[in-house]
This record gives C-alpha cells, sequence and structure tokens, in this order.
C-alpha cells in the first residue's frame, strides 16, 4: 500500500469563513475528510487537481463549519502535568512523575521520568509498550471468535486513524486507542479484522461486523465524537 505524502496547509473559503485545511495526497480513489484536534484535513487521490477541491468542500459546507464549530465549544483538554488525568480503557488515570519504570495501576500512570519536559515522550513510551500487548491479545481473541486469520500485527502512529488492514492482511493499530474503553476498542479491532475479508466498507463488511459486534454504530459514532481527545497531548 502506498504511504500518504503530506502535501501543505492551505486556505480555503468556507461558508464565508477562513478556514486552514491540511492537505496529504494518498493513492485512494476519493477525497477524504477528517475534523479533530487539528482541525480540518483532507486525503486526496494522487492525481486529483487540487483547483477541484474547492468545489468539494462547499458542497460539505455545512457538515465542515457544524463539525468545527462543535470541535471549537469542546473544553480544553487538562493540560499534561503531574497529577492531570488521562484516560486508560476509558477510565481516568493520574499521571505521576518519578518512578524507576513506567507501570500502570488501578488509578496512575507512573512515569520513569521525573522531567516534567519530558511527560509527554515518557507517557507515549508506556502507552506505546502497554498497547503493544494488549492490543495483540485482543486482536488474537476476535481473530479466533472470526474464524479469521492475519498475517502481521503493528503500532501506528498514522495522524487521527485508528487502525488500518492491508490486502496482503497486515493489521496496524493505533497505540493511542488504549485510552478508550474496552468495548470501543474491541469495535476497532473487529472493523480491521473484517477487512480481512471485505477490503472496504460494503454491506457485506457491515454485516460482518455486526455479527459480532451488533451495536457498531454506536460504538463508531462514540469514536467519532470523542475520539479527537486522545490525540490532544
Amino acid at each position: 500500500m502506498a504511504r500518504s505524502l503530506p502535501e501543505a496547509v492551505r486556505l480555503f473559503t468556507v461558508a464565508g469563513r477562513s478556514v486552514p485545511v491540511r492537505l496529504t495526497r494518498s493513492a485512494r480513489r476519493s477525497v477524504g475528510l477528517r475534523i479533530g484536534p487539528d482541525g480540518l484535513a483532507v486525503t486526496l487521490p494522487n492525481r486529483f487537481p487540487l483547483y477541484e477541491l474547492d468545489a468539494v468542500l462547499q458542497r460539505k459546507a455545512d457538515w465542515i463549519v457544524a463539525k468545527l464549530d462543535e470541535l471549537a465549544a469542546r473544553p480544553r483538554a487538562e493540560p499534561l502535568a503531574d497529577g492531570a488525568a488521562v484516560d486508560w480503557l476509558g477510565e481516568p488515570h493520574a499521571v505521576r512523575l518519578g518512578y524507576l519504570r513506567g507501570e500502570v495501576t488501578a488509578d496512575e500512570l507512573r512515569l520513569a521520568t521525573a522531567d516534567p519536559a519530558a511527560l509527554p515522550q515518557a507517557l507515549e513510551k508506556l502507552m506505546r509498550r502497554e498497547a503493544r500487548a494488549f492490543l495483540a491479545e485482543r486482536l488474537a481473541l476476535w481473530a479466533g471468535r472470526l474464524g479469521l486469520q492475519y498475517s502481521a500485527f503493528k503500532l501506528t502512529s498514522a495522524g487521527t486513524r485508528w487502525g488500518s488492514c492491508t490486502s496482503a492482511g497486515a493489521i496496524r493499530l493505533h497505540w493511542r486507542l488504549m485510552q478508550a474503553p474496552l468495548p470501543v476498542l474491541d469495535y476497532v479491532v473487529i472493523h480491521e479484522l473484517c477487512h480481512l475479508v471485505e477490503l472496504n466498507h460494503s454491506a457485506r463488511f457491515w454485516a460482518l461486523v455486526a455479527s459480532v459486534c451488533p451495536d457498531w454504530k454506536h460504538k463508531r459514532d462514540w469514536l467519532k465524537c470523542e475520539g479527537g481527545r486522545y490525540f490532544a497531548w
């Protein structure tokens, strides 16, 4: 699968307001729009003419403006600091500095640093370490229940994309999923596993997802609404 390449940040006028748009090119066939903590991101097919993007944005203007306003109205994430709360499997845990080794307890994320400036890196290191084992476990569990087999599993840091599945059967899951409630995390795992059968979002794909996750729409919508804050640090 071809890698996406960053192109630029450009300003477009949408519904009378100036909107910064982060542009990326990829091998996808259609224009993809996503609104997250960093604003509006657009993924363009490699051969899509940039001058045609304005028309796409105007057609989606109501949705873009509504989502940007919704994002602006959300409470800002608590700044990372010793004692700050960070979700872990959907439950707030207090970040604590000054430990020799990173560790997750019932209500704390203990980090292997005493330097407040190194807190984000230490937190990511802990989350990645735990995610590597935990997500592999959930992937194996749901693959067994679905009767599917994947070729490889890796962690990803791909923007605000929660996961991916290649045509060769390799699955990637974002380490930030460790912040999400377990049922939502499992939905993402199931979603990517089902792409082993249907590498699309057809009716057959969603039927397969629904066979083990009947309330997938609720979990998908929850993640779209709440998941952005997991990228705030």
